[in-house]
């Protein structure tokens, strides 16, 4: 017999495992839900060889993958060793520096800052999820929200925000007590321990921290401190931060060039209203001072007249638009106004040369009168201006340095400096970039990423990614139009890897059985006559056909496609990645392929005289070619040849074939 004893929770812990909110139902009805967690004392640490947790045995961790005992020693604030804990906007804001090889000591993630990225920017959760199977970083995800030491319940009055820092600030303070409990004094002398180090880049949160007597430092003033041989390279890669992370900087004696966005609850607001107008913003590459946003309620786009009314915004924005009135609608323009042009004059420091009666801004004004008589005469579409940003469209794009941004006395200074970088699509705006690597990034392209745009800045601000190579030569050219057109072209990683076939190039349909899953359902065609008709020299032949006649005068002709499925298993890795990339893009000398070599040109291509499996559809038709009948089949078969389309042609011609 079994004695089972039932234990009530306390009160109080049932409080903290607590969360309360309302809810409105499709009907209309406003419910309270409670939702529980259950909390657990022994999630691990991840720090190797920690006695009070013992993170690399119990949860069979292979040790790679654990934080080092000392943390990282390669700073000059930490002799004794640290680990990194950024919060939420360093993952939003600094996700190349945190990627950067460079960047090297151990990273620790939490729960909170993961589902808060993922709520934040989907693209940016998957680069951290990327981010944390690199073999070169030590990374360890902590489920804070699940440990009883850490955990934390939102306070009334308490935004979503405040309670997640604070959630961040108490898993800080838990691994600094945790490291100095599996580490007491030996002989009564204190052993030297390291530290963790929160990573912020919100001044309020730092504030808090430092109140609270953590050891906090801003991406930046971090770097500052790395080794000399990494800190110049990494001190370019830092965000300029957003709006969203600390108020917009206020330039003494500097001018408002753009209308302040309306917040996010307005926007929203007045669409479902229909006082504005959601639409994705596209600019004219031929105009600088036009663009447009199609949005449902009018057939013809909404035309944007003015830097002004585009509002900084960039290329794929989504924005919210405010129609003028019908009187004020106009035609687009005729004329070509180039940006490189008109600004070719424009000083890239952020000074005050951008103030509204500048030398550029009258000639934006005479570009805009110009064709005001042939705006009139042409037919007319709804004009408006850009209120809002709904969903930034940021990326990193493919540039080269302005020469004439860089001042005669910094032409071979290593020294930092304002450069312009000029993005390759003319849909793009000229970007302020602050680098120590200017004049030797002259005549190459760069990749740079956007990070803000005040309202009293002509320009975004960015900065530097990394250097693509040499201006017109092959290597920077190719991977200027991958990164231009977002295809994924990445090596394949050690997960996607790991999804092959053990037996590698060895491996072969195995003998026909009935209880051998391989066969299962699987009808037996390599007795048919089949080919594959392909350009020359194609190597991953996914297709294949035959045709015969049969004894009752009919024809039977076939098709048979690669059967992936055996080897690409839903949800793996090498799914999700296949379903990313999407095609195997060709360029001029090479391929980027959707799978690994292993199956796009060998295992999943139906070569000749190799067995493969495969999906067949056959169909039985008459003389008058009428299909009769048709069946599915997985299949296994052998093609007899690989056709060129010439090959293909002249067998088609062949009189005695």
């Amino acid at each position: 017999m079994v004695e089972i004893t039932i234990r009530k929770r306390p009160r109080t812990e049932a409080v903290v495992t607590q969360r309360k909110f309302f809810k409105k139902t499709a009907r209309g009805k406003v419910i309270k839900v409670i939702r529980e967690r259950y909390l657990r004392s022994d999630v691990a640490c991840g720090i190797l060889s920690c006695n009070i947790c013992s993170a690399s045995s119990e949860t069979n961790v292979p040790s790679h993958r654990t934080l080092p005992a000392s943390g990282s020693v390669d700073h000059t604030l930490f002799s004794e060793g640290h680990f990194v804990l950024p919060d939420t906007n360093i993952f939003l804001a600094q996700m190349d520096l945190m990627e950067s090889t460079l960047f090297t000591p151990p990273i620790i993630v939490l729960q909170t800052v993961m589902e808060e990225v993922r709520h934040r920017s989907l693209p940016l959760y998957n680069r951290l999820k990327a981010l944390m199977k690199i073999d070169e970083k030590r990374v360890w995800v902590f489920y804070n929200e699940f440990h009883s030491e850490t955990a934390v319940i939102r306070d009334e009055d308490e935004s979503p925000n405040d309670r997640n820092d604070r959630a961040i600030r108490k898993a800080t303070s838990w691994y600094n007590t945790h490291i100095s409990l599996a580490r007491p004094p030996v002989r009564g002398q204190e052993m030297p321990l390291p530290k963790v180090v929160l990573l912020s880049d919100d001044a309020a949160n730092r504030q808090k921290a430092e109140s609270e007597g953590l050891q906090c430092l801003s991406a930046r003033r971090y770097v500052e401190g790395m080794p000399e041989a990494s800190k110049t390279q990494l001190l370019d890669l830092i965000a300029t931060p957003g709006e969203d992370i600390e108020p917009t900087r206020a330039v003494s004696g500097r001018q408002q060039l753009y209308p302040d966005y309306l917040p996010m609850s307005t926007l929203l607001a007045g669409v479902k209203a229909g006082q504005l107008h959601q639409g994705h913003f596209n600019a004219n590459q031929y105009n600088y001072l036009e663009g447009s946003v199609p949005v449902p309620a009018f057939d013809k786009p909404v035309l944007l007249i003015g830097r002004e009314n585009m509002n900084r915004a960039v290329q794929g924005d989504v924005v919210a638009v405010e129609i003028f009135p019908e009187d004020e609608w106009k035609a687009p323009a005729d004329e070509v106004v180039d940006q490189e042009a008109t600004l070719k004059n424009d000083d890239a420091d952020d000074t005050d040369e951008e103030a509204t009666d500048d030398e550029e801004t009258r000639a934006e004004q005479r570009a805009l009168r110009a064709d005001a008589a042939r705006r009139i005469a042409k037919e007319k579409q709804p004009t408006g201006r850009i209120v809002g940003i709904i969903k930034r469209n940021w990326k990193s794009y493919v540039c080269h340095i302005d020469s004439t941004s860089l001042t005669s006395s910094n032409a071979t200074s290593l020294s930092q400096q304002t450069v312009f970088a000029t993005p390759v699509s003319r849909l793009l705006p000229r970007i302020r970039m602050r680098t120590r690597q200017a004049p030797s990034l002259l005549g190459q392209k760069i990749l740079v990423t956007i990070d803000r745009w005040d309202s009293s800045s002509r320009y975004p601000e960015g900065h530097f990614v990394r250097a693509l190579g040499k201006v017109e030569s092959k290597e920077a050219e190719q991977e200027s139009l991958l990164l231009e057109f977002d295809v994924p072209y990445r090596p394949f990683g050690k997960a996607i890897l790991d999804c092959l076939p053990p037996e590698g190039d060895s491996w072969v349909v195995p003998p026909k059985s009935d209880t051998h899953p391989d066969w299962r359902d699987r009808e037996d065609l390599r007795d048919l006559i089949v080919c594959s008709i392909d350009p020359p020299g194609c190597q991953d032949i996914d297709d294949a056909l035959h045709a015969r006649r049969l004894p009752n005068g009919n024809i039977e002709a076939g098709v048979h496609i690669a059967d992936v499925s055996r080897f690409v298993h839903p949800d793996t890795p090498m799914d999700n990645e296949a379903a990313a990339r999407g095609t195997t893009v060709y360029l001029v000398d090479k391929r980027i392929d959707m799978l690994p070599a292993l199956l796009g040109t060998n295992l999943c291509s139906l070569r000749p005289f190799v067995e493969r499996l495969a999906f067949s559809v056959i169909w039985e038709m008459n003389s008058e070619a009428e299909i009769v009948d048709v069946r599915f089949t997985k299949s296994v078969i052998a093609s007899k040849s690989a056709f060129t389309y010439e090959e293909a042609q002249i067998r088609k011609d062949d009189p005695c074939v």
